[in-house]
């Protein structure tokens, strides 16, 4: 028969036959094992992103359990010169109708609105300062300064001495809307920088009158911070928050427990046990 194959032409078409199922076999293998490592490295990538998420929201949760939700007091406010210093670069906050008591220390908190760290001292110790000042326990005197080269240092600074001077009963409500405003934008809450009409909104919120508000880019100060910035230099102090405890700096501030640190309660850690 014509068609009919040899012994030899069979065994080759055989193997052929063979060679290419084997070419199929390692393609598939091939294949096969690709998808395996792809699988184990978006599993792992997974896991990693799972640890990630738990870590982060623990440290979330640990920050958040950490700040102090307060309605801020209104104060009485008066200028402060520093030795050496031609303008008042700070200012004594005492609730409306309390007096110091005769035995009170005085804390001095040197800060910049933009400062991250700033922002964790007033978020972490801003309702025990509130219930500081309301309370006469202490001597309280904030010093804004602007030493982080932004806009929002700057204005923030000097509507805090304008809102010192012109309506002092709403400055610490101010000082706390902006605290945390920019608090928000440091910790990628917000996307959009702060700027002058988020300190214009921290002072309305605050109760600041709208004729204040509304003129507020006019009538501040600026050079007024450039003042303030000369004589936190000249003091010797390089960073925010500088924070001072009768007249010499202080760093107990750092376990966030300024009752503590003014000897008006036991230690957190303490009374925890």
């Amino acid at each position: 028969m014509a068609n009919q194959q040899t012994k030899a032409e069979r065994r080759e078409a055989a193997r052929e036959k063979a060679r290419k199922l084997q070419e199929l076999e390692e393609k598939r293998a091939k294949r096969n094992k690709l998808i395996t490592i792809i699988v184990i490295v978006v599993a792992i990538a997974l896991v990693g992103v799972a640890i990630w998420s738990i870590v982060a929201n623990g440290s979330d949760d640990e920050e958040d359990a950490m700040r102090q939700e307060y309605d801020p007091v209104a104060v009485q406010v008066e200028p402060v010169t520093i030795e050496g210093a031609d303008v008042p670069t700070g200012f004594s906050v005492l609730g409306e109708d309390a007096e110091h008591s005769e035995d009170a220390q005085r804390v001095e908190i040197y800060f910049d609105y933009m400062c991250i760290h700033c922002n964790n001292l007033e978020q972490w110790n801003g309702g025990d300062l509130n219930e500081i000042t309301a309370q006469g326990d202490a001597e309280i005197f904030y010093y804004p300064v602007a030493i982080l080269n932004n806009d929002i240092s700057v204005y923030g600074a000097a509507t805090f001495q304008y809102i010192a001077e012109n309506s002092p009963e709403h400055l610490m409500a101010y000082h706390k809307n902006l605290f945390d405003i920019t608090d928000a934008y440091l910790y990628n809450r917000e996307a959009v920088r702060p700027d002058w009409d988020s300190v214009k909104q921290a002072a309305r919120d605050a109760g600041v009158p709208d004729d204040m508000v509304d003129s507020l880019e006019s009538e501040v100060d600026l050079e007024w911070v450039n003042a303030a910035n000369q004589q936190f230099s000249a003091n010797g102090f390089t960073g925010t928050p500088t924070v001072l405890l009768n007249g010499e700096v202080n760093y107990e501030y750092a376990e966030n427990d300024f009752p503590a640190m003014l000897g008006l309660a036991e230690p957190e850690a303490d009374t925890e046990e």
